[in-house]
C-alpha cells in the first residue's frame, strides 16, 4: 500500500489545479465636501451627481432570476464617513410590510442592507441592515461560522416611505468600521434587499447558492480614496442597583431580601487602523436571560449559550480551533460540588456561589491587510468562597471552591488563497494555589481550498496538557481530517477524528468526550429552483459514523442519518429525518473504565412541518418515535409552536413540547464496591415556553419569557454489569425515582436614549426544586399538580435598572473644536 501522506499530497494537488471566476460590479463613490442630513429624504443636490446602480437579482428562493421590484443604489463619501442612499421601488405604501422589532431582529417587514469587506478577504465581512420600520441590524459575517448579530457598531438610518416605494439613507461612520492605512481604497461590497410579501431576497452582485462562499461573489466599491482611519477610542460606563427579594417555605425566616449596586465600565480602542482593543471592568451580566436548564441524565456535560454581550460580540476569531468555551470565564467554581464532603458536624451550607467574580475581561482582535489575524483575549476571576455555618458554635468559616484564575488565548490566523486559512491557536488556565493545577492546550488548523472553491482539505492537531504542583504533567492530543466537495447541487466529504484518553480541553474548552476514533461520510444534494410544480427549494442528506475508542482499540457504535428538508411556492416547509443505530457496545454510560453497555439495534424517525412565516398565524410543529429491538422499550415525543403577530408592535408566542421514554436503561449509582448500577425507568418531560414582545418604537421595546420545565422519573427495576455488558441482578435497593420543576420567568424592558446608550429595566424570577404533597405519591403525579406545587417552592425575585451611557471621543473632540473656548 502506498504511504497515505502521498495519496493525500496528490488528492490536494489535484485540488489546487482548478480555476473559476465571478463577474463583479462596480459602485463609482463620489467625494464631497457638503453636509448630509441623515433624515430618509435624499434631497440635497450632491446626491443628483452620484452614480447610480440597479439591476439586482434574486437570491432566494429562486435564484438568478429579475426581481419584482428593483432598487437603485447610490454611494458618496468625506474625511469622516461613507453615506449610502436607497430607493425601493413598490407598488404603495401598503404594500410594503412593516412589523416593528427591536434592534437586530427583522420580523415580517422589508429591509435593505448591505456587506461590507474592506479588506478584500472574502470570508470576513461586516453587515448593515435597515428595516422599513427604521430598525437597525448590524452583524459580523465570517465563512463556516453564523452571523454574529451582537456585534454592535455606532451608525446613523433614517427611512421615508412613500405611495411609489421607500428610501433609506445610511451613514456609516469610520469609527464604526476598519480598513487598510492607504491613499487609495479598494473594498468589496454587496447589497441585498427583502421583500417581505413574496418572500425574495435578492442582491446587486448575483449571488450563486451552488458557488463559492457568497462573500466571494460581491461587487465592489472604486473611487475612494485620501481618507484616514481615525481615532477609535469611545467609553460605555454602566451603574445598576438589584433588589432581591427570595421566598423559602423550609427557611426562616420565609422571606429575604437584600440590594446592591454596581459600577463598571467597557473600553473599545482602535489600536491601528486594523486591530481593536475591547475590555470590560467590573462587568455585570446579572440581566441576562436565564439558561434553559434541565435534569441532565446522560454522561456528557450539557452545553449552554453564552449570553453575555462581551462574550459574544466580535468573538468569531476565537472560535478557531473549537478550543474556547467562553462559558468557562466566570462560570461554576471546579470545586463548588466538593462543599458537602467538606460538613462536619452540625454543620450545614449558608452560600455555595455556583459562578465566581469575573474582575475584567480584554480582547484584542483583528486583520491586517496582509491577512494576518490576531486574537488576543485575557481574563482574571476572583476567588470563590462558600460559608458553612456551625449550629453549635454558632460560627461560619469559608471554604475556597475558586482559587484566582486566569484566562488567556491567543490566536493567530492566516488568510491564503483561494479563501484558505491557517491558524495556531493557544489557550492557558493560570490558578493560584498549590491545591489546583494549570492547563494549557495548543492546536494548528488548516481548511485549504482549490482556486475554485469546490473542493477543500480541513484538519487540525491540539495537544493538551496539565501541570500538576508535584511537577507531574498530563498530556493528551486530538487530531482531524477531512476531505469534501463544497459547490454545486450535490456534497460530500469524509473525514476522521481521534482523541486520546487523556485528550482535556474542558478548562478553557468545550470537549464532550475523549478517548475514541471517529469516521465519517456525508453527502447532500440541493435544489435551489422550483421543481414538480409545487417546491422551490429543497435539501436530501446521508451521514454515516463509526465509533471505536482510542484506548482499547475496539469498535463501539455506528450511526446512520438520512432526511430530506424541502419549501414549497407558499412557504411552508416540511422536514423528515431517520436514525438508524445498529447493536453496539457503549462505553461511557457506565461512568467507569471497564465496563460497557450492550445496547440493541435502536432507530427513530421524525417529520416536521412549518407554515408561511409570513403570515399572522403561524405554526409548527414535529413528531419523532423511537423503538428499540428490545420488548416493550420505546418513546414517542411532539413538539408544537404556534405564534400569533396581534398587529405590527405585538407578538407572541407559544412553544409545547413533551417526550416520554418507556423503559429505558440508564445509570443510575455505584454500589457498595464502586460497581455501576443501572436502572430501568420510564421518563416523562413537559417543557413550556411563553414569549412576547411588544416594541413602541424602533428604539424602545419590551420582552418576556416564561419556561417551565418539568420531568418526572420512576425506576421499576435495578441491575449490575458483567464483563459481556449485559444487566444482572443485584442488591441495590435505593429509590431513584423524583419528579422537578424550574420555572424562569425574564422580562426585560429597553430603551436606547441616544446612540450606544441604553436604559434596562429587569425582573426575573426562578423557582426550582421537587415537591409532592403528603396525599400524593410519585407515580400519581402529573404535570397539572406539578403546576400547582410551584408555590411550595423556594423563589428567587430580582429586580434590577441598568444604566449605560456611550461616550465617544470624536463627538468630544468635534464639540471641544466648534467651541475653541473650553480649552482656554
Amino acid at each position: 500500500m502506498k504511504n497515505p501522506l502521498h495519496l493525500l499530497f496528490s488528492i490536494l494537488f489535484l485540488l489546487l489545479i482548478c480555476n473559476a471566476c465571478y463577474s463583479q460590479k462596480i459602485i463609482q463613490a463620489l467625494k464631497i465636501n457638503e453636509v448630509i442630513t441623515i433624515d430618509g429624504q435624499l434631497d440635497e443636490p450632491v446626491w443628483e451627481k452620484a452614480e447610480s446602480t440597479n439591476g439586482f437579482s434574486t437570491w432566494q428562493p429562486t435564484p438568478g432570476l429579475s426581481p419584482d421590484k428593483d432598487a437603485e443604489v447610490k454611494l458618496l463619501y468625506d474625511n469622516e464617513a461613507l453615506y449610502i442612499g436607497v430607493f425601493i421601488e413598490e407598488v404603495s405604501r401598503d404594500s410594503i410590510m412593516q412589523q416593528l422589532t427591536q434592534r437586530d431582529e427583522l420580523g415580517n417587514t422589508d429591509w435593505f442592507g448591505f456587506f461590507l469587506d474592506t479588506y478584500q478577504s472574502n470570508n470576513n465581512a461586516l453587515e448593515f441592515i435597515v428595516g422599513s420600520t427604521g430598525v437597525q441590524f448590524d452583524a459580523k459575517l465570517v465563512q463556516n461560522q453564523n452571523e454574529d448579530s451582537d456585534w454592535d457598531a455606532v451608525w446613523f438610518s433614517e427611512v421615508n416611505l412613500t405611495d411609489k416605494g421607500w428610501f433609506i439613507e445610511f451613514q456609516i461612520p469610520y469609527s464604526a468600521i476598519r480598513f487598510p492605512k492607504k491613499d487609495v481604497q479598494h473594498w468589496n461590497i454587496n447589497f441585498i434587499k427583502y421583500q417581505a410579501r413574496t418572500g425574495e431576497k435578492s442582491t446587486w452582485n448575483a449571488i450563486d447558492p451552488t458557488g463559492a462562499f457568497f462573500l466571494t461573489q460581491s461587487g465592489s466599491i472604486e473611487g475612494i480614496k485620501d481618507i484616514k482611519p481615525p481615532i477609535r477610542l469611545s467609553f460605555s460606563p454602566y451603574v445598576s442597583a438589584y433588589f432581591q427579594r427570595n421566598k423559602d417555605q423550609e427557611a426562616v425566616p420565609i422571606k429575604s431580601s437584600g440590594y446592591s449596586y454596581n459600577g463598571g465600565m467597557d473600553l473599545k480602542y482602535g489600536i491601528n487602523d486594523a486591530f481593536t482593543l475591547d475590555m470590560t471592568l467590573i462587568p455585570d451580566f446579572g440581566q441576562v436571560q436565564s439558561d434553559d436548564n434541565i435534569i441532565n441524565l446522560s454522561p456528557f456535560e450539557v452545553r449552554f449559550n453564552d449570553n453575555r454581550p462581551f462574550f459574544t460580540e466580535g468573538i468569531e476569531i476565537f472560535n478557531k480551533g473549537n478550543l474556547f468555551y467562553s462559558r468557562r470565564v466566570g462560570g461554576t467554581p471546579m470545586r463548588m460540588y466538593d462543599v458537602e464532603d467538606q460538613l462536619q458536624e452540625d454543620e450545614s451550607i449558608v452560600d455555595n456561589p455556583s459562578e465566581t467574580q469575573l474582575y475584567n475581561a480584554t480582547k484584542i482582535s483583528g486583520r491586517a491587510k496582509n491577512g494576518l489575524a490576531l486574537g488576543f483575549f485575557n481574563a482574571v476571576a476572583g476567588e470563590t468562597h462558600a460559608t458553612i455555618h456551625n449550629e453549635e458554635t454558632n460560627e461560619n468559616r469559608r471554604f475556597m471552591t475558586a482559587p484566582l484564575t486566569n484566562y488567556n488565548v491567543i490566536i493567530l490566523d492566516q488568510n491564503l488563497k483561494n479563501n484558505s486559512t491557517l491558524s495556531l491557536t493557544n489557550t492557558s488556565v493560570i490558578r493560584q494555589g498549590a491545591a489546583y493545577y494549570d492547563a494549557n492546550v495548543t492546536a494548528a488548523t488548516f481548511d485549504i481550498k482549490n482556486k475554485q472553491q469546490s473542493y477543500g482539505v480541513y484538519g487540525d492537531y491540539a495537544l493538551s496538557q496539565k501541570f500538576y504542583n508535584d511537577q507531574e504533567t498530563e498530556q493528551g492530543y486530538r487530531y482531524n481530517i477531512g476531505v469534501e466537495k463544497i459547490t454545486g447541487n450535490f456534497n460530500y466529504g469524509v473525514y476522521h477524528e481521534a482523541k486520546s484518553k487523556s485528550f482535556d480541553s474542558n478548562d478553557l474548552g468545550f470537549n464532550r468526550n475523549s478517548n475514541n476514533h471517529e469516521y465519517g461520510l456525508w453527502a447532500n444534494y440541493s435544489i435551489y429552483e422550483e421543481f414538480w410544480n409545487r417546491f422551490n427549494r429543497a435539501n436530501f442528506w446521508f451521514n454515516y459514523t463509526q465509533l471505536h475508542l482510542h484506548d482499547p482499540r475496539v469498535y463501539t457504535s455506528s450511526f446512520i442519518n438520512f432526511g430530506f428538508w424541502t419549501q414549497d411556492k407558499k412557504f411552508w416547509q416540511y422536514n423528515m429525518w431517520f436514525n438508524i443505530i445498529p447493536k453496539n457496545d457503549d462505553y461511557f454510560e457506565a461512568r467507569t473504565d471497564g465496563y460497557f453497555v450492550d445496547v440493541p439495534l435502536n432507530y427513530n424517525a421524525g417529520l416536521w412541518l412549518g407554515t408561511d412565516s409570513r403570515k399572522k398565524f403561524r405554526i409548527n410543529g414535529s413528531l419523532f418515535g423511537f423503538n428499540v429491538e428490545e420488548k416493550d422499550r420505546y418513546g414517542y415525543g411532539t413538539r408544537i409552536t404556534p405564534r400569533y403577530r396581534f398587529n405590527d408592535k405585538f407578538t407572541a408566542q407559544l412553544s409545547i413540547n413533551y417526550e416520554h421514554f418507556i423503559n429505558s436503561n440508564g445509570w443510575v449509582d455505584f454500589g457498595e464496591n464502586d460497581e455501576p448500577i443501572f436502572g430501568r425507568r420510564n421518563r416523562q418531560t413537559i417543557t413550556n415556553v411563553l414569549s412576547a414582545d411588544y416594541t413602541f418604537s424602533d428604539k424602545m421595546g419590551l420582552n418576556f419569557r416564561l419556561r417551565h420545565y418539568w420531568i418526572k422519573v420512576l425506576y421499576n427495576q435495578y441491575f449490575a454489569l458483567n464483563d459481556d455488558g449485559q444487566f444482572i441482578n443485584t442488591d441495590y435497593s435505593t429509590d431513584q425515582s423524583f419528579n422537578f420543576d424550574l420555572f424562569n420567568i425574564d422580562l426585560n424592558y429597553r430603551w436606547r436614549f441616544a446612540p450606544g446608550s441604553d436604559l434596562f429595566l429587569n425582573w426575573k424570577n426562578n423557582i426550582a426544586g421537587s415537591y409532592l404533597a403528603s396525599d400524593t405519591t410519585l407515580e400519581e403525579i402529573h404535570y397539572l399538580k406539578g403546576v400547582q406545587g410551584l408555590s411550595q417552592l423556594p423563589q428567587e425575585n430580582s429586580f434590577s435598572v441598568r444604566v449605560v451611557y456611550y461616550v465617544d471621543y470624536l463627538n468630544i473632540q468635534k464639540k471641544i473644536n466648534r467651541n475653541p473656548r473650553a480649552n482656554q
